[in-house]
């Protein structure tokens, strides 16, 4: 599980920057959409994963 550390650090930095283009370009208003439901939830799924990863690593 340790192994998938990386790929979800680069998935919460991929996250965090379709947040920030879904808020700040002018875009359509499908994928400012689109940018603003799948970038935030990437980043939280991301985030989770992490910690749970993180936690089962300390037992």
């Amino acid at each position: 599980m340790i192994r998938y550390l990386p790929v979800l650090m680069i998935a919460l930095i991929v996250g965090n920057l379709l947040t920030i283009l879904g808020l700040t370009t002018n875009l359509s208003p499908l994928t400012t959409r689109l940018f603003l439901i799948g970038g935030p939830s990437m980043t939280v799924i991301a985030a989770i994963a992490i910690v749970v990863i993180v936690l089962r690593a300390k037992k």
